[in-house]
């Protein structure tokens, strides 16, 4: 017999990835028999509300990170909000100390959060950026991984999704200089099933921070309306009141629950996402390959769209590059490299010797 525990889980607001590799974990501790509360900003809520209705929702303000118009620019304007995002670090690590005993929790399992550590409970941090990249700057890149890794070491343990060999985010989840890592497997929300005939041509998943999100939807949607695609596109916005509007051939929605995204990107025969590693992750679960297009600027998805072209298990493009009739063309003359054959429910293992 163990003894439930009540347990906070806080993901991170960078993007929708952070909430959404939580799912499978969250669901693992409820058919365990714990109790689970949930601390997030509105946006994050609202996607696991629909995955979670009856669960506590504690709210807690994100890091609020925004993005440049300009590739060149994301660097330094990420570097600019350090001191906001250090700022909602001791804020956030603060309000653990009072949610503790307010809310009796035994547990804290943080999703890039760097704030929620305490040694008044154990507390678990999850991220596979282990080593961040800014390639603009070596002496940068090791200022940001040296405070990256402080952070870490404060928590009992960071958990890593991802597996030792055979890696599916390369050189980001290597854990030199950390002693407190567990690699965890593919952490995704779908299951395994088999695959249907495709109903849709293509499908693309929008995601991540604004206003480059918005930019990448404004140009697939007009390229779409020159082709005869069946279209099913995802635009990323959750709990937003925006009525999108399709054409002819393309069907478009703020957002699917896990069950109706799985189902759609199991019938499309072509997918174009962001090369998000959540995302990521889900496709692989599926044993979908798919056409990644980085957020320009942001180093984690370019090293991860181009480690994964190398695989030879995706295909990758510039967002400024993109013809789409040329990259569905060239998807559906490509042979890809297979998966490599993991084991992608490992989580579940690790997590209970955590619970235990």
């Amino acid at each position: 017999m163990h003894t439930s525990k009540r347990i906070l889980f806080a993901p991170l607001d960078w993007g929708l990835g952070h909430a959404s590799r939580c799912i499978p974990l969250i669901e693992e501790c409820l058919l365990n028999g714990h109790e689970v509360i949930i601390a997030a900003n509105q946006m994050i809520s609202i996607l696991l509300q629909k995955e979670f209705p009856t669960l506590r929702y504690l709210p807690l303000h994100g890091y609020n990170v925004t993005y440049s118009k300009k590739k060149w620019m994301l660097p330094l304007d990420i570097l600019a909000q350090i001191p906001k995002i250090r700022t909602a670090i001791r804020t956030e690590h603060q309000w653990l100390q009072q949610a503790i005993e307010e809310y009796q929790l035994d547990l804290v399992i943080s999703d890039n959060r760097y704030g929620l550590y305490t040694a008044k409970i154990p507390c678990v941090f999850i991220t596979h950026q282990l080593q961040i990249q800014v390639p603009q700057s070596s002496f940068l890149q090791k200022i940001i991984n040296r405070l990256n890794h402080r952070y870490i070491s404060k928590f009992t343990t960071c958990l890593v999704p991802d597996y030792e060999l055979d890696k599916m985010s390369g050189y980001l989840s290597a854990a030199t200089g950390l002693t407190n890592i567990t690699y965890i497997g593919n952490l995704s929300r779908f299951t395994q099933t088999k695959q249907p005939a495709p109903v849709y041509d293509l499908l693309v998943l929008l995601s991540g921070p604004e206003p480059q999100r918005s930019l990448l939807e404004n140009l697939l949607v007009d390229q779409i309306q020159h082709t005869n695609l069946k279209t099913y596109i995802v635009r990323g916005k959750p709990g937003s009141l925006d009525k999108p509007i399709g054409s002819t051939n393309s069907t478009m929605v703020n957002h699917l629950s896990s069950s109706e995204l799985q189902t759609v990107i199991a019938s499309s025969a072509i997918v174009i996402c962001r090369s998000g590693y959540s995302t990521i992750m889900d496709l692989i679960k599926l044993n979908r390959h798919a056409i990644l297009i980085p957020t320009p600027g942001q180093t984690e998805q370019e090293y991860l769209a181009s480690y994964l072209a190398d695989k030879n298990w995706f295909m990758t493009c510039n967002q400024e590059d993109i013809s789409l009739k040329s990259l569905v063309d060239k998807y559906t003359n490509h042979t890809f490299s297979r998966f490599p054959a993991w084991a992608l429910e490992q989580y579940k293992i690790e997590l209970r010797k955590i619970l235990t």
